[in-house]
């Protein structure tokens, strides 16, 4: 893990602002842990709960074999059981789950091989119409062996499809408890429908599945849904915020602190935060920008009415901050959006809201992989500058003799950074006769790209919270044709092909020509305009203990169970 020197920042404890009533809102002994991503879903592998950022809150209430440690890196879970590479005479990937004999959910249901075959059947594409968020590894899965009840499976994937971040199948956020869809469907196991003959039954599974999720503040009682994890969802209201207790039944390590209250977005402490008003705050992990907290008063929204920024941190993260370009309309012309690329000053935007940070040329790897630097030193060159001049030249040359364009940037809002950004942008490109507007809101998702905005901005894997992982073969698929991540609908079968390579492939001087072809045919399709490493704010309270800052798409909730509430 990189070491960042960053931790214990004092303002938890204090009311920021003055604020009486928000400082007696919240319960003794309650941590309040704000994040950027909304809540609107219990199943972090659905495409909302992905791109929202559900598993900064829920890693921990449904972990599984494995998780993305501080460094982003797939770490085991050995509560949940093992996942062991047994030998085979086919010379296939096959890898056996033995559940660990206590592992249970918190109604009393035994944790067994049935989470692993409907995690498998909703993410392979094995069964059709599942909203999930990503086929990546479960697709190159041929076969679950798995009785239902059992607490084994052995997993056996493709002929020479040995996907190379196995190890994050089945992980954090996967196993939803199966009991959920049979008590509403009416059947006695999951199992008996996957490897069944009836197809209307398996679309009744993905339609039940796809709806049993719900999870929004004040729309779902007390205790929803059942745990696997420590904790629990004990309630959710917009006031009090996502409360997680202490799981009783958990057999492994009891958490450190027994109430943690997360507040996502458009709950009353980040409302507050937005409005200058905010209460106590333990832990925060935003994108810088996010509610106008920002340690530069350049880009602070709030700069008259926020606090003094109290050691508040920006950090870099594992996630490439991108504008991800419509398919259709304005942008349904590739040659359209290479010119408004031109346009975009990514040095500057680099340098004043990315923290810092270098300009990223790379569309696929992430900033901590060891071909990075040369990936990034050989492509996207002629796109560092903005050159509205050639931008313009090149809008009329595409547009038949027409530069004049008017294109909609939208993100999750509030944001000041971005809104910051997408001003400088709006300013470049003015000058190669292009209006660009600021369609930002609390509701932007996948669903908005080609509908209500031109270009998104996003991170990698085409999040909207923590993103990123140390191994980003799985939001590589984000460029592979028919993927759910993949929002702007970017369709190259070559591309495709080399993606479903890569991810098989690992010695380093075998992956690098991959990624050299792919580069090569995304900066000529431009589905996609990487700009930097993303610049995420982290605070942690001088009253904390065990918060470690996570870098990946778990942001810092991946250990919330260990975190200890002190009384100085």
């Amino acid at each position: 893990m990189r070491s960042h020197g960053l931790l214990a920042m004092a303002i938890a404890g204090a009311c920021v602002l003055g604020s009486v009533t928000a400082c007696s809102d919240p319960p003794e002994n309650t941590v309040n842990y704000v994040i950027d991503g909304a809540v609107t879903t219990y199943n972090p592998g659905s495409l909302d709960g992905s791109t929202e950022g559900s598993l900064m809150a829920l890693s921990r209430v449904l972990p599984g074999f494995s998780y993305l440690g501080p460094d982003g890196g797939v770490l085991a879970d050995t509560d949940i059981g093992t996942a062991v590479v047994t030998d085979s005479d086919t010379g296939r990937l096959v890898v056996r789950y033995q559940i660990n004999p206590l592992a249970v959910y918190s109604d009393g249901v035994p944790l067994t091989c049935d989470a692993l075959m409907l995690a498998w059947a909703a993410h392979s594409g094995a069964v059709g119409g599942f909203d999930v968020d990503t086929t990546a590894g479960y697709r190159d899965i041929e076969s679950v062996d798995c009785q239902a009840g059992a607490r084994t499976a052995s997993v056996t994937f493709k002929s020479g499809r040995a996907y190379k971040d196995w190890k994050a199948l089945f992980g954090a956020g996967t196993l939803l408890p199966p009991q959920v869809i049979t008590a509403k469907m009416g059947i006695s196991s999951v199992v008996d429908v996957i490897t069944g003959s009836d197809p209307s039954a398996k679309a009744e599974l993905a339609r039940v599945w796809n709806g049993a999720w719900k999870l929004l503040p004040g729309e779902v009682g007390p205790d929803p849904y059942p745990a696997l994890g420590p904790l629990r969802v004990q309630e959710y209201t917009h006031d009090d915020g996502l409360v997680l207790t202490a799981n009783t039944r958990w057999w492994g390590d009891p958490p450190a602190t027994d109430r943690i209250t997360v507040w996502p977005r458009q709950t009353e402490m980040t409302e507050e935060i937005a409005g200058g008003d905010a209460g106590s705050v333990d832990v925060l992990d935003i994108a810088t920008g996010a509610y106008g907290v920002d340690p530069a008063p350049r880009v602070q929204a709030n700069a008259e009415s926020l606090p003094p920024v109290a050691q508040v941190v920006t950090m870099s993260s594992l996630g490439v901050e991108r504008l991800v370009f419509s398919r259709g309309g304005v942008f349904a012309d590739a040659a359209v959006r290479r010119a408004f690329a031109a346009c975009i000053p990514r040095d500057s935007l680099a340098r004043e809201f990315g923290g810092g940070a270098r300009v990223a040329n790379f569309h696929i790897l992430g900033p901590d992989d060891l071909l990075s630097e040369s990936v990034n030193a050989e492509f996207g060159g002629e796109y560092v500058r903005a050159d509205p001049e050639r931008a313009g030249r090149e809008l009329a040359a595409a547009r038949a003799g027409r530069p004049e364009l008017v294109v909609r940037i939208g993100y999750v809002g509030p944001d000041s950074r971005r809104a910051q950004m997408v001003s400088t942008i709006a300013a470049s490109c003015g000058r190669a006769g292009v209006t660009v507007t600021d369609n930002a809101g609390p509701q932007i998702g996948p669903a908005s790209l080609g509908r209500d905005v031109d270009i998104l901005i996003t991170a990698s894997g085409n999040g909207f919270a923590a993103t990123g992982a140390a191994d980003p073969t799985r939001d590589s698929y984000a460029f592979v044709r028919g993927e759910p991540i993949n929002v702007g609908g970017y369709d190259n079968e070559r591309v495709s092909a080399l993606i479903e390579q890569l991810a098989v492939t690992v010695p380093p001087a075998q992956r690098l020509p991959l990624l050299r072809e792919i580069e090569s045919l995304l900066w000529r399709d431009m589905p996609v305009l990487p700009l930097f490493v993303e610049a995420r704010t982290r605070l942690v309270g001088d009253n904390m203990n065990n918060v470690v800052v996570g870098m990946s798409r778990t942001g810092a909730g991946w250990n919330i169970d260990r975190w200890l509430l002190t009384n100085s």
